[in-house]
């Protein structure tokens, strides 16, 4: 329970991924009732002024005898014991038409070899034979993946028509630069199963163009902007998340990029926009890099969703405060990065890091893991860490926020919207009460 700076509070229960603003005076009463902590507290049902049922109805209050620590341990326990579900974020290069100046890759591998991509085919076909594959989740990664389309095409071929023989659920997505991303491109795509895009625009063309140039040189906003103008045109079924990395340097002209894609989408649901601070990720050129960290990079990042909404572009971080939503893939037993060369990594980033290097793909589908590496990503987590088995935000992160800190750091990974969930909370609250007041 947090204070609202207009009055009022903000409640949340990271068990339900609920967020509820109550006005003054009913704040005081609710902060009356979740405080009885020694004490039951027993509604009346024929008061229609009780605030009981709305407060059990969003879980700020429980049935006696609940027991809400062993829910949260069972939530973290199904997700790591799946083994229907299978996540492949695949690399078809590491290639890449872009020289960000951020970037964490060195760009030595390129296109996927043609004993790896028999070894992804036969590793889904084994998968689904020991497993009763249910789910399967292709994301498509680089370098620039569409650098090498005609990868994607082969492998994505074979998943779309496997997963319909088999009955198995099948989405795929990708990360993609957006500037080889024409309506053409974008229609094979989604003809594919390929239906959900990241696209990062890192501010208006003089600040994008600045951190995201061509290799050789040259500007490569406009370009982008022509292909999402094309998708907006198109009627394809598609869903398009908007990234902006931005930094001191950009985040200032961020909502003239906002204004623009506004005008872009016109409030189509299939768009919606992230913002993420541009840290040191282990590029060459990190230690020239201006970053934003802290509670001012939470800050900003909440002032532009407040400035999306205003542009009717709808934000993509809510899933954060919700069970699992704080979890990063690579705590996932069942996820999986498979370099071109055929080198399993379990993290996207430090990509080279030995620890991150799990295992390699054969032709036959075998992974050859490395147990002890891998518990590092998928054991490192709330099962051994008495402070987040205590933590309201157990449920969203699990103490799995990102294993790559802990590994690297030895230190809990506090995720930024717990760290400071006073902000995020009276940000979430106000852009779902402005959202419900325009119908």
């Amino acid at each position: 329970m947090t204070p609202h700076e207009a009055g009022g509070a903000v409640l949340y229960n990271a068990m339900r991924g609920s967020v509820y603003y109550v006005r003054d005076p009913l704040a005081a009463r609710v902060h009356d009732l979740l405080h009885n902590r020694h004490g039951l507290i027993s509604a009346d049902e024929d008061d229609p002024a009780s605030l009981v049922p709305s407060l059990l109805q969003r879980g700020l209050i429980v049935p006696d005898g609940y027991d809400e620590r062993s829910d949260a341990k069972e939530i973290r326990d199904e997700r790591v014991a799946r083994t229907d579900r299978l996540e492949l974020i695949l690399m078809p290069t590491e290639a890449c038409n872009f020289r960000c100046t951020y970037c964490y890759e060195d760009f030595a591998l390129g296109r996927m070899l043609s004993g790896v991509r028999e070894g992804v085919r036969s590793l889904v076909r084994h998968r689904h034979e020991q497993h009763d594959l249910k789910s399967l989740a292709i994301s498509w990664f680089g370098g620039e993946p569409l650098v090498a389309f005609d990868v994607i095409e082969e492998l994505s071929g074979f998943f779309g028509e496997f997963a319909a023989e088999a009955g198995i659920d099948y989405r795929s997505g990708m990360t993609t630069n957006g500037y080889l991303l024409t309506q053409d491109v974008a229609a094979r795509c989604v003809e594919l199963g390929i239906r959900q895009f990241q696209i990062t625009l890192d501010g208006p063309r003089h600040t994008h163009d600045e951190s995201r140039p061509l290799m050789g040189g040259g500007s490569t906003f406009d370009d982008i902007i022509a292909n999402i103008r094309g998708l907006a045109r198109s009627d394809l079924d598609f869903s398009a998340l908007l990234r902006t990395n931005f930094s001191p340097s950009n985040v200032g002209s961020v909502p003239e990029l906002l204004a623009e894609l506004g005008e872009i989408t016109a409030a189509d649901p299939r768009f919606s926009v992230i913002f993420r601070p541009v840290g040191q990720w282990g590029g060459a050129n990190d230690i020239q890099i201006e970053t934003c960290s802290g509670r001012d990079a939470e800050l900003a990042k909440l002032s532009l969703y407040r400035d999306a909404q205003d542009h009717d572009l709808a934000g993509g971080d809510t899933r954060t405060l919700r069970p699992g939503g704080s979890v990063c893939y690579a705590a996932n037993p069942w996820s999986f990065l498979i370099r071109p060369n055929g080198i399993v990594n379990k993290c996207t980033v430090a990509l080279r890091d030995a620890q991150n290097m799990v295992g390699r793909l054969t032709p036959d589908g075998d992974l050859h893991l490395n147990d002890g590496l891998m518990k590092l990503w998928t054991e490192n987590d709330e099962t051994h860490d008495t402070g987040c088995q205590s933590c309201f935000f157990r449920p969203s992160c699990q103490g799995a926020h990102c294993p790559l800190v802990r590994i690297q750091d030895g230190v809990r990974p506090c995720p930024p919207q717990k760290v400071w969930i006073g902000p995020h909370l009276q940000t979430y609250a106000d852009l779902q009460r402005e959202a419900a007041s325009r119908g």
